[in-house]
């Protein structure tokens, strides 16, 4: 007999199915057993009788546990009223167990998944601590965003790429990168994909690509993670940077009502409230920005070349407050303190035509216009203090015509944590890398 997923057994009220998935439950219930098979559709309640099943299919039944994989070949009834649970895709029906054959045995489980754990268990237990009902729903909604991010860009006209992650320079200059050898020469972890999104928009002028990017940055914060996924965009003529924050702020709202059609369920589950993107989302300068902080907060913080965590906080309470908005753009970061690579103002070159998207609190977007001018870009890496005949490859792309181009990276976890209220990104993160973990934890000293 085929393979029937559970959520379709609804579809088949009174015929013979065969059903196969993970034990999530097992209940005694003296000559009865109740078992409550998962799969990655749902879950259904399966009802075991030894008058059907034999003494045999008994004893097999009397032994499961959760974690067993089994198939289990049955009839699908309608359940009485008072036993409909409507929390169930099932929850209308229930197969009466014919045959129950184990697939795979499981040890008894360590602890209770489903309990309050501490973020070092449950993250020391991943291969196990993944299969809980709050795990699915997080990790679950994360595919969905990117899957909202592909169909987006591409209803944009987008074309996705792939960008390497073994490169051989830091795209920035900067030191904060994982060095490795590449056969007996030098090589590092692509901080970014910026140089080669920037080249593909010589290609096909409108790029995007989701991969995994490295930082060598000593922290141990509840937003901070030296491995993590990254989606960017790049996109030529473009006017400035507003037409990259338009193309976000598009998708975002297309987004929201993506992940609100799709997960339901696993938004329910989590109790998470997806935010109201505005048709226009605030946007405020870096000084205004400050001069706000100033105002509303007693922040004296004017003349700074960034903003601290608690800035971000603040301002995403103000933008809130002010403009019912959880998202705020703030733009016109110092030149200074910008990647060579960014348009300066022309009507104030020392501010850059870039910006940072707060979110709930935190930054989840960098972007910006870039420089598309080949004499000026290679100047600006000059003034950087670094080497522009280090980045021949990069600008070669430059040389043989750029239009004037942007483009943004989001952060996948940040975005994802902040959707779902989630408080430490590691818990948005499938297999988190920090300073003190690859899988297992790490001796630090």
């Amino acid at each position: 007999m085929e393979r029937t997923l559970v959520a379709a057994t609804t579809d088949h009220v009174g015929q013979e199915v065969s059903v196969s998935g993970w034990i999530d439950a097992r209940r005694d219930m003296g000559k009865i057993i109740f078992l409550d098979v998962r799969d990655r559709s749902g879950i259904l309640q399966v009802v075991v009788v030894p008058q059907v099943v034999g003494e045999q299919g008994m004893a097999i039944v009397k032994d499961l546990r959760p974690g067993f994989v089994v198939q289990v070949d049955g009839l699908v009834k309608a359940r009485g009223e008072k036993a409909v649970n409507p929390k169930l895709v099932t929850g209308r029906i229930e197969m009466e167990a014919k045959a129950v054959t184990v697939l795979a045995t499981a040890q008894p489980l360590p602890f209770d998944a489903t309990s309050d754990l501490g973020l070092d268990t449950y993250l020391d237990h991943l291969p196990y601590t993944l299969r809980t009902a709050r795990a699915r729903a997080i990790f679950k909604i994360q595919g969905e965003i990117i899957e909202a991010f592909r169909a987006f860009l591409r209803g944009q006209g987008f074309t996705e790429f792939q960008a390497p992650k073994i490169v051989a320079g830091s795209t920035e200059g900067g030191a904060n990168v994982f060095t490795i050898d590449y056969f007996g020469k030098p090589a590092f972890l692509a901080q970014s994909p910026q140089f080669y999104k920037q080249i593909m928009v010589g290609v096909f002028e409108r790029v995007f690509t989701v991969g995994n990017v490295y930082r060598a940055e000593l922290h141990a914060t509840t937003r901070h993670l030296n491995e993590y996924t990254s989606m960017d965009l790049e996109m030529g003529f473009i006017r400035d940077h507003q037409d990259v924050m338009r193309v976000e702020n598009d998708f975002l709202a297309y987004l929201v009502d993506h992940v609100a059609r799709t997960c339901a369920a696993e938004l329910e589950l989590l109790r998470a409230t997806l935010p109201a993107v505005p048709k226009d989302i605030p946007a405020v300068k870096l000084r205004e920005a400050q001069e706000i902080l100033g105002k509303e907060f007693g922040i004296a913080c004017i003349g700074e070349p960034d903003l601290e965590p608690e800035h971000e906080r603040k301002l995403c309470e103000w933008s809130a407050k002010t403009h019912g908005s959880d998202f705020l753009f703030v733009t016109h970061f110092p030149t200074s303190k910008r990647p060579f690579y960014t348009m300066p103002d022309p009507a104030d070159p020392n501010f850059t035509l870039g910006f940072d998207l707060l979110f709930r609190g935190i930054e989840i977007t960098t972007g910006g216009q870039r420089i598309h001018d080949h004499a000026m870009l290679r100047n600006n890496i000059a003034k950087w203090g670094l080497n522009p005949d280090h980045f021949a490859y990069y600008l070669e792309a430059f040389q043989y015509g750029m239009p004037p181009e942007g483009g943004l990276a989001i952060g996948l976890e940040r975005l994802t944590a902040k959707f779902l209220g989630i408080e430490n990104v590691k818990e948005a993160t499938l297999f988190p890398r920090d300073i003190a973990r690859i899988d297992e934890r790490l001796s630090v000293s």
